[in-house]
């Protein structure tokens, strides 16, 4: 049995002092659900989506209802959430008129025979979501939490629940007024996230360079190499600052719990919970803050 542990990041950037208080209770509470969910005998996957679910709820980060106009004046969001134990993963790119794409992506990763779906094709698989009664429409383009967070209280995002099963998951609208279209490096498999049997990471950051280095492959492949997470962390944090310009962050976990971060942005919001409870809420993360589990 392994120790249920969850991660939670809010985007690799720099934000205004006057949001710090707002994001890091965000990113707690983020944790926290995600925790409860993994606590009340959940999967990683539940609880990743859990997680996500709570920051697109807030209008903190450029995910769900903080999410930025393209060009056009619209909102199109990206999501992905990969299961480690099955290498498999569901994806939504360019979806517009909804906050919750986590919950999409978790559709197309349990529900259909394809791994990606973008644009008109999504928002159908949305209406088909709801019309099935997968995920309930509290109001149009939103939808209600997973049953498993139901009871917890009230953006990316790594979990690890009591199975030893990893998984990984991102939301984001990308930057204000990107090309319509655009699609970054969130919803990508072995970009934006990348989870095995044996470690996962979500990145987050500027999204063309990630997608450049395929960060989060690179990262859990150096951890199947021999690294540790906090190791692979750095390893292609230097990667991808000798390639381009860096201006990145990840998080990561394998199957003992251990914890990696690293970033080279003014801010990486981080919140770490384990044991019944959010142990680590911060602006600026480092490894030698971290409690030992």
């Amino acid at each position: 049995m392994s120790q249920p542990i969850i991660i939670v990041h809010g985007g690799a950037t720099i934000f205004d002092e006057t949001t710090h208080t707002d994001i890091l209770k965000a990113v707690r509470r983020a944790a926290h659900v995600g925790l409860c969910v993994l606590e009340k005998g959940g999967s990683a996957v539940d609880a990743v989506e859990s997680a996500i679910w709570q920051l697109e709820e807030t209008e903190l980060f450029t995910a769900g209802r903080g999410a930025c106009e393209n060009l056009d004046g619209e909102i199109e969001v990206d999501a992905i959430l990969m299961d480690g134990q099955r290498l498999e993963s569901g994806a939504v790119m360019a979806v517009k008129d909804i906050i919750h794409p986590i919950s999409l992506a978790r559709y197309v990763l349990e529900r259909t025979p394809v791994m990606q779906v973008a644009g008109a094709g999504a928002t159908r698989l949305y209406n088909e979501m709801v019309s099935f009664g997968y995920r309930k429409e509290d109001e149009p383009g939103r939808t209600s939490r997973g049953v498993h967070a139901v009871g917890c209280d009230t953006v990316g995002c790594v979990a690890l629940d009591e199975s030893g099963r990893l998984a990984a998951g991102a939301s984001t609208s990308g930057w204000p007024g990107k090309l319509p279209g655009r699609v970054g490096d969130s919803p990508i498999i072995g970009a934006g996230v990348y989870a095995n049997e044996i470690a996962s990471a979500s990145c987050t950051g500027k999204g063309e360079q990630i997608l450049r280095v395929v960060m989060g492959r690179e990262a859990v492949m150096y951890v199947e190499q021999g690294l540790s997470v906090e190791d692979a962390c750095l390893r292609v944090m230097r990667s991808i600052r000798e390639k381009t310009s860096g201006e990145a962050g990840l998080i990561m976990l394998d199957t003992a719990g251990s914890v990696g971060l690293a970033f080279d942005t003014p801010h990486m919001p981080v919140a770490i919970a384990r044991n019944s409870d959010v142990v680590y809420v911060t602006m600026k993360p480092s490894m030698s803050e971290i409690p030992s589990a």
